[in-house]
């Protein structure tokens, strides 16, 4: 997976995991369940990462390796926190780590 898609993914999947976490939250609300935000947030960030690369894997034929892995993982993750963050301020970060690799 490129840079450019893994941005591109990175993006859609947050967009969804925050649309899916505010109609849960809407849903759990209405009916007086507790809940933590952020917990359900990596629950949703991990099951979409997980579909989605599935169906990456699946439909561009790519080999399961340890890159893949820990592309999924990070995957998770960043969109975890662009979910509860937001987009700007992970970007902002990833390039500032970008740039200092390049010094």
């Amino acid at each position: 997976m490129n840079v450019q898609f893994l941005s591109a993914a990175l993006l859609a999947i947050s967009v969804f995991t925050n649309i899916t976490v505010e109609a849960i939250k809407k849903f759990k609300d209405k009916n007086g369940a507790t809940y933590s935000s952020n917990i359900l947030a990596v629950v949703v960030s991990m099951v979409l990462t997980i579909i989605s690369s599935i169906v990456y894997i699946v439909y561009n034929n790519v080999g399961f390796s340890f890159m893949v892995g820990a592309q999924i993982l990070i995957m998770i993750y960043l969109s975890f926190l662009i979910s509860t963050l937001g987009y700007d301020k992970v970007m902002q970060s990833i390039k500032q780590i970008m740039e200092k690799k390049e010094v």
